[in-house]
């Protein structure tokens, strides 16, 4: 067997979008090798393990997931994901919006958006009826439907029942930190440091570096990527050429902007410009 063939054996992804849920985006991937860097999403993660082990950190809580494990990631929710086992994992997963999950909370007559304190939950009938719901794909109205119907179990089920929402108010970290992010969605070209973030709120570069761990989760670093990332993921559903985003984003070169896509999305800029 070639190399080639046994990476394909070993690893493979697949993204998929649902125009009757909002452009909700499914992703379908078996990874052996591949090992996301910690990152975030604007949207809610759900997603089922359906072979092997996922090893992965949600939050500041690090987790194993064997097959059937349900994952719940919050958005803005810091997390990674490698394998748990030598032989990896295979997972679906899904990314719904918040006026996705606004519709799933007006039918539950829930008052607030529905928030999880639980990474990893075990409810075996309802990781089934996720997975049959992901693969219809090719019957869109069916699969709207049950998707649907998915969430809204999920929600019922295991949501908090109040939302935890990270971009509250409180107090001066919750003020330096919203400073912070402005000055870095001004330009993402543009070069950072920790005396720069300083400077904004006039305190020291440790108060920067607690700041964003006590706000985000990540270090100010991890930030700035992943901040850039997702500039780079809106850009890269226009025509505007690769090599003219990674400048416009603040990497390298394309090369940068593949490595570090790939390792945060789990595909290349290419193959996620085709799906789109």
């Amino acid at each position: 067997m070639s190399d080639a063939s046994e990476q394909r054996e070993r690893e493979a992804v697949k993204l998929t979008r649902h125009e009757g849920l909002g452009g909700l985006e499914m992703l379908a991937a078996r990874y052996r090798d591949h090992a996301y860097a910690l990152h975030t999403h604007p949207t809610w993660v759900f997603g089922v393990v359906v072979a092997g082990v996922e090893k992965l950190r949600i939050g500041r809580r690090q987790h194993l997931a064997p097959a059937a494990s349900i994952i719940i990631v919050n958005p803005e929710e810091p997390h990674d994901g490698e394998k748990g086992a030598p032989a990896g994992w295979a997972y679906r997963t899904c990314y719904p919006d918040a006026a996705l999950m606004a519709e799933v909370a007006e039918d539950l007559e829930q008052a607030r958006l529905p928030m999880f304190s639980e990474g990893i939950v075990q409810a075996p009938e309802l990781a089934r009826a996720f997975v049959r719901a992901h693969r219809l794909a090719r019957q869109a109205l069916e699969q709207e439907a049950a998707m649907l119907v998915v969430l809204r179990a999920l929600a019922g089920r295991f949501a908090d029942g109040k939302r935890r929402d990270r971009a509250s108010d409180r107090g001066e970290t919750a003020r330096r930190f919203r400073l912070y992010g402005e000055l870095i969605a001004e330009d993402l070209s543009a070069g950072f440091d920790l005396a720069r973030l300083a400077a904004t709120t006039g305190v020291t570069r440790f108060q920067v570096i607690r700041d964003f761990h006590r706000a985000a989760g990540m270090t100010p670093g991890q930030y700035l990527r992943d901040r850039r990332i997702r500039a780079a993921s809106a850009l890269i559903k226009t025509d505007m050429p690769l090599a003219e985003i990674a400048v416009a984003t603040g990497f390298a070169d394309q090369s940068h902007l593949t490595r570090v896509f790939k390792a945060i999305k789990g595909l290349a800029p290419g193959a996620w410009r085709a799906a789109a």
